[in-house]
């Protein structure tokens, strides 16, 4: 692939890979399969289902390569083939122009060719088009291009039903034409000579609509099949970076009651979300990303082309921040035209082509822009459709969360959301729309959504620099429930970083190649003394004998399976060979071929590099050298890798959040805090000395009552400086790691205050410490290990408790309170050490 694939997509692979190693044994024994991808909308299912076929056609150590394998993609929409078309040509390093087929009226053929991908949809198989009959130069039906293509490549045809997009903006009568075409690829049927096919490829928003799809097959004994299901869970797609966080909501109150207030409003939103894009690219020294704003106006009136005045529209966007040029605005009306607005004209634009003219700011429209459309870069929506059009709504907005950089943005939580403006919608209304948004996985991704109206934005406290210096220089850890990998992977991508992209160490990335090419060569060695069969393996056998194991995330895994003989052909030795490249990765089996090349014996390193690496004490070496090398180089080039630009610097942390067991990364505090919440109500009350500040300089939030007394304590201090109160789940929180029935889990402590100490400035960490959770005890000793860590990069780390109106402490940073409290067992056995050791 021309892109890396998120850890969740590459797991995502590997599983329906091993369904269908299974599945193809199945379908050649004359049975029907078919493997479903259930992709949340924003997932990438294409990028997914490119990566399969790319695997497919390659090999791997549950399947071997399949160079003659065809693809038939099937979908509801031509316009949808192309979409996907498109985005499998950029992200696919295997198909090229020549290997993908969107089937046209001229196509004829006995059967699809081997190695080629090609695209078809319903409207080309109805009755009446060109490629459902015979005559003139005509030989064969589609239909029987597709029975030939099953019959002759059985197991190695499949047909890819994408569902994905179904139910967007489509009639009835299109979802059971739709439905009846694909029935007939599913059931099979005798009126146009096609029979069921053996492997079909589901991809659907959710496994329940495939299943929908194929109801009835179970009724019929000779068109019985049983799908097997990889769903990817929609908080990972989240997780990912590849959406927003958040979608923010705004609505009309007393204060704001009409649309354009809201549209004002709205257009001002936009022009900060503006300015906070334009200094993260300037800072970061990246392309800018232009945000855009799309206004979905009501449908045409008698008189004119829209009931929304589209003089007005404008007139509010320019009073707001002077004149639009006529290249800042476009509409995607289905009238093919320019529209005559006032003094202006306003030039049509396909949907698909807003996201590439980056001088459009403001797109108007009036349906759910669904096919061809796919703008990350706008972030803000305003509506003036009326309350029944909820549906529609979400449709839009379910394709704007997607990230213009593809990834979070560190420390910016303006930038990781997108705002929605509906001013005819009330509290009923604006529900449904909140419902739509949170519980229909067809259309809207897995993304939070908050009320705008109550959206406070606070602001880094003035001349504060110094301060969060000492807080962007913390170690602390981001638990992600991301993909792991191998340390040789991880190792091999920060060489890469270190030597290609930032030129921080030229010989780091050929060093690191040496050194694990290096070790494998040792181990073989070792293993041509210790196992008597080895050069027998290599030199007289005809064949060689394959266990049935797999390495996933630098873990050695057998599969199910007995092992199987393979006759040791140049053919069969090329295809062992490629699947050490899979094991390894990063092209390091053909460093190890290169480096040991025997010109008269070619085939021999190959062949001591797959039996080398067939054992498993090969690999576990191996990532203990790979892990070492890892360590020295971070810790060579740690104030390098600091100064680089934020963005740049997430490009390691990444590689530490790869690893299987944590790994401190450097703390990145946010340019601005958003909080959700009405703040004149009594919940809230105003606090000084808080780093991040409203206009007011005054940060407002609701403490209990053990928090309160923590910090009006902390304030009390001759050396106290400020705090910052450590949100829960914010991407940009503060966590440390904790062990809860054996899985990783994040904590966050509830305060860091800063101190003076000297001339520098000193950061603590205080845990105000409630009694009565489960996991209390668990969390407690997950900080004391933090502590054992990390004690010398903080002044004081301690767990608090409230007694009476006193506060006991537990110093962590004590050797002795410490040891006891890694050790604790239950929340009876931390009361004992509150009660014993606390100050």
């Amino acid at each position: 692939m021309r892109i890396a694939l998120k850890g969740f997509q590459e797991h995502a692979v590997e599983e329906m890979i091993k369904e269908l190693s299974n599945a193809k044994r199945e379908v050649r024994e004359g049975s029907l399969q078919s493997v479903v991808l259930s992709s949340p909308t924003g997932s990438g299912k294409t990028v997914i289902t490119a990566a399969l076929m790319e695997t497919i056609l390659e090999g791997t150590d549950e399947i071997p390569a399949e160079r003659d394998a065809i693809f038939l993609w099937f979908s509801d929409q031509p316009e949808l083939n192309e979409q996907s078309r498109k985005k499998i040509v950029s992200c696919s390093d295997r198909f090229r122009e020549n290997d993908i087929t969107i089937v046209g009226p001229d196509f004829d053929q006995e059967t699809f060719d081997g190695g080629k991908l090609y695209f078809i949809n319903t409207q080309k198989l109805g009755r009446d088009k060109l490629l459902t009959t015979k005559g003139d130069k005509r030989n064969y039906t589609i239909w029987e291009t597709i029975q030939n293509s099953s019959k002759q490549y059985k197991d190695k045809f499949y047909l890819i039903i994408d569902e994905a997009h179904r139910g967007m903006n489509r009639t009835s009568r299109d979802e059971s034409f739709s439905r009846t075409i694909v029935q007939k690829l599913i059931l099979g049927d005798p009126e146009v000579g096609v029979q069921p096919i053996g492997m079909i490829i589901g991809i659907s928003a959710t496994p329940e609509r495939f299943l929908r799809l194929l109801q009835g097959t179970q009724q019929h004994q000779q068109s019985r099949r049983i799908p097997r299901i990889i769903e990817i869970d929609p908080e990972e797609a989240r997780t990912s970076g590849l959406l927003k966080d958040k979608i923010v909501l705004f609505h009309p109150t007393e204060n704001h009651p009409s649309d354009w207030t809201l549209l004002s409003a709205a257009t001002r939103q936009l022009f900060m979300v503006r300015e906070e894009w334009n200094q993260y690219t300037r800072l970061q020294n990246i392309e800018e990303i232009n945000p855009a704003m799309v206004i979905q106006v009501e449908d045409r009136s008698d008189t004119s082309i829209s009931k929304t005045n589209l003089e007005l529209v404008v007139k509010t966007i320019e009073d707001e921040i002077g004149p639009i040029r006529d290249g800042e605005i476009a509409h995607c009306f289905e009238e093919d035209i320019d529209i005559p607005v006032g003094s202006r004209r306003i030039r049509k634009i396909e949907p698909s082509r807003i996201q590439d003219e980056k001088e459009i700011k403001f797109i108007l429209f009036k349906m759910s822009l669904t096919t061809g459309w796919d703008c990350p870069r706008a972030e803000v929506m305003m509506s003036f459709r009326k309350a029944q059009d909820h549906t529609l709504i979400a449709q839009l907005i379910g394709r704007m969360v997607r990230t213009p950089l593809a990834r979070r943005i560190e420390g910016q939580e303006l930038l990781n959301s997108v705002s929605l403006y509906l001013p005819h919608y009330d509290s009923q209304g604006l529900k449904s729309v909140v419902e739509h948004l949170k519980n229909d996985p067809d259309i809207v991704p897995p993304t939070d959504v908050e009320t705008g109206n109550s959206q406070v934005i606070l602001n880094r406290k003035k001349d504060s620099e110094f301060i969060f210096k000492a807080l962007d220089e913390l170690p602390h850890y981001r638990v992600e429930n991301s993909r792991k990998v191998s340390n040789v992977r991880r190792l091999m991508k920060l060489s890469r970083l270190l030597t290609s992209f930032h030129q921080i160490d030229s010989e780091a990335l050929d060093s690191t190649k040496k050194l694990i090419v290096r070790t494998i060569f040792n181990e073989k060695e070792k293993l041509r003394i210790s196992d008597v069969d080895f050069e027998r393996k290599v030199n007289e056998a005809d064949e060689i004998i394959v266990n049935p194991i797999t390495v996933e995330q630098g873990i050695w895994r057998e599969l199910v399976g007995d092992p199987i003989k393979i006759k040791l052909t140049d053919t069969n030795i090329s295809e062992l060979f490629n699947r050490c490249g899979k094991r390894l990765g990063e092209g390091l089996h053909m460093e190890y071929w290169s480096n040991y090349y025997d010109k008269t014996n070619p085939n021999r390193p190959k062949l001591e590099l797959f039996i080398t690496l067939e054992r498993k004490e090969v690999f576990e070496r191996l990532e203990e050298v790979c892990k070492n090398r890892l360590n020295e180089l971070f810790d060579k080039h740690r104030i390098t890798i600091r100064s680089l630009p934020s963005s740049e610097q997430e490009k390691y942390n990444t590689i530490r959040e790869l690893s299987r067991i944590p790994e401190a990364i450097e703390f990145i505090a946010p340019s601005q805090i958003l909080i959700y919440g009405d703040i004149t109500t009594s919940d809230y009350e105003l606090y000084d000395n808080h780093l991040y500040t409203n206009e007011d300089g005054k940060f407002p939030t609701n403490l209990n009552g053990w928090e309160k007394l923590t910090i009006e304590t902390e304030v009390q201090r001759e050396d106290f400086v400020g705090w910052l109160r450590n949100y829960d789940r914010k991407t940009w929180s503060f966590s440390i790691p904790y062990e809860d029935s054996g899985k990783i889990k994040p904590m966050y402590p509830d305060f860091l205050v800063v101190r003076e100490l000297g001339d520098n400035y000193i950061v603590d960490i205080l845990e105000p410490h409630r009694e009565d959770l489960d996991d209390n005890w668990k969390k407690a000793s997950g900080l004391a290990k933090f502590a054992q860590k990390h004690w010398n990069s903080f002044g004081r780390i301690e767990l608090i408790r409230k007694r009476g109106k006193q506060l006991k402490r537990l110093n962590l940073n004590d050797d002795i309170v410490r040891s006891r409290v890694i050790g604790v067992t239950s929340n009876d056995h931390l009361d004992t050490f509150f009660d014993a050791l606390s100050i």
